[in-house]
């Protein structure tokens, strides 16, 4: 179901990819679970030209955006969002709701469930944008 995936790779501020098509979940889960929020932090799930995921961040807390027929979704948690928590992501360092921030686990369930159906994990919280 998934056309292909990246991850970035920085060393310094020079940029690498490391991209695998028609990968297998083993693979995405590699992937997923190298996100750092150092030298890797950002990986790109495509599925067509207007279905794809990206989750950025790590080690410990990651954002979540699924984007289906061209609608974006970002994973929510329960929190209030009335603190930041700071993340790299595509190398940048950001400021990021604490509401958006998720866990290792349930960005797992949920990526894992879009690699395999293409939709979205309807009992966790989306926010459309």
């Amino acid at each position: 179901m998934i056309k292909s995936i990246s991850i970035d790779e920085w060393n310094g501020s020079t940029f690498n990819e490391e991209v695998v098509v028609n990968p297998t979940w083993p693979e995405t889960l590699a992937l997923l679970r190298k996100l750092d929020g150092d030298k890797f932090t950002l990986v790109f799930l495509e599925i067509s030209d207007t279905d794809s995921a990206l989750v950025g961040g790590g080690p410990e807390n990651f954002i979540v955006s699924i984007t289906i027929d061209g609608n974006i979704y970002t994973l929510m948690n329960d929190k209030q969002g009335k603190s930041e928590t700071n993340l790299v992501i595509g190398g940048q360092l950001g400021n990021y709701c604490d509401n958006i921030c998720i866990e290792l686990n349930p960005m797992l369930e949920v990526i894992q469930y879009y690699y395999e159906t293409g939709k979205l994990l309807k009992t966790h919280q989306w926010k459309q944008q």
